[in-house]
């Protein structure tokens, strides 16, 4: 794990950003470009960066979209990753549905997880499983990464693509990438934000053992490549 640190939100995700277009132009301009996003607060000032300062310099027609995770509510849900990233991102920049992969939270959790893994099963190979080119991942409070959370990590180690998980604290259901597919040698993207994250930020330094088995730090922490990009405001 790679570490970041910057005096501000901004520019954080701008070096952030920086490092994803360059990932995106070292690829064969022949192929498309497969970026799993995440949800919550931290996407949203990603996008509204994306979307001004950005607009034209992420090369957007490249870019296929999927999810990390997503709760299990219907698209419009206020809580809805993709409903938000749709708002803030997809319609204001014009984002064709054809580039657009998403999780139909809407749907029976079980069967969405296995549709969805069918779905990215067919994206490039590596180490025999589908491989996702990049992947931007949140840590929370808890240091819980994904929808993988300390009461199911269990998840950490699950072989499937995606698996169903549950908020320990609000009882919501859950569709998340498992760890053996976070891990797939795909380059970590975590953007870790504010003065309330210096406690995540330390443990996830610390790194992972057994006085500091949180999802996130066992992820970080066996990552092949994983760039934190941190901020004290």
């Amino acid at each position: 794990m790679e570490l970041k640190n910057y005096f501000t939100s901004m520019n954080a995700l701008r070096v952030m950003t920086d490092d994803l277009i360059s990932a995106i132009q070292a690829q064969k301009k022949e192929r498309s470009f497969h970026l799993a996003l995440s949800g919550g607060g931290t996407a949203k000032q990603m996008f509204a960066l994306w979307t001004t300062e950005y607009r034209d310099r992420i090369p957007w027609s490249r870019i296929r979209f999927h999810w990390v995770d997503e709760r299990c509510v219907r698209p419009d849900d206020n809580e809805s990753n993709f409903g938000h990233a749709r708002r803030q991102l997809f319609d204001p920049m014009h984002i064709a549905n054809e580039q657009i992969f998403r999780i139909h939270g809407e749907d029976d959790p079980q069967q969405e997880a296995l549709r969805y893994e069918r779905e990215v099963a067919v994206l490039p190979c590596r180490n025999g499983m589908a491989h996702f080119d990049a992947v931007i991942l949140g840590v929370g409070p808890d240091l819980h990464t994904a929808s993988i959370f300390p009461s199911t990590k269990n998840l950490l180690t699950d072989q499937r693509l995606y698996a169903v998980s549950r908020h320990p604290e609000s009882g919501q259901w859950r569709i998340t990438m498992t760890g053996p597919f976070i891990l797939n040698s795909t380059p970590l993207f975590v953007p870790i934000l504010g003065k309330d994250k210096r406690d995540v930020v330390r443990r996830l330094r610390e790194g992972y053992s057994a006085d500091n088995d949180f999802p996130a730090t066992y992820i970080l922490s066996k990552a092949e490549r994983a760039t934190v990009y941190a901020s004290e405001l």
